[in-house]
């Protein structure tokens, strides 16, 4: 095999490893559901992490047949924890940013409305 296939080969296992990323936010998003991440469930957070990287090996496995790689190599591997980490230090930073923006402007929003609810009950006690 030549070097362009291999660079071939290596820019889709680091977009495979990046869209892996994007998977494993799901996962994320079930620890915050169960409250993993404030210590309960604390094996629900290793079950989570063993079927991320099993379903992450068997999805390797399976896109190398399915995109005729020609064996596995250690440079596939390397690719997929390259775009890993590509995804958790640029798209996962920006979300995180958005998901900062977003609460605060929900929490901004939902004091508003307590504040009216406040004001509208006291207006109703006085008037009594």
């Amino acid at each position: 095999m030549d070097s362009a296939n291999q660079f071939y080969y290596f820019s889709l296992c680091v977009c495979v490893g990046f869209c892996a990323g994007i998977l494993y936010e799901l996962f994320a998003l079930i620890r915050l559901l169960f409250g993993c991440d404030r210590g309960r469930y604390k094996i629900l957070n290793i079950v989570l992490d063993v079927a991320f990287f099993i379903g992450l090996s068997v999805g390797s496995i399976y896109l190398s047949f399915v995109w005729n790689f020609p064996d596995i190599r250690v440079y596939m591997w390397m690719g997929y924890a390259l775009g890993l980490g590509l995804y958790l230090k640029t798209l996962r930073r920006i979300l995180a940013i958005c998901e900062k923006v977003c609460y605060n402007k929900l929490v901004k929003v939902l004091k508003k409305a307590k504040g009216k609810k406040n004001t509208h009950t006291e207006v109703e006690y006085d008037a009594r």
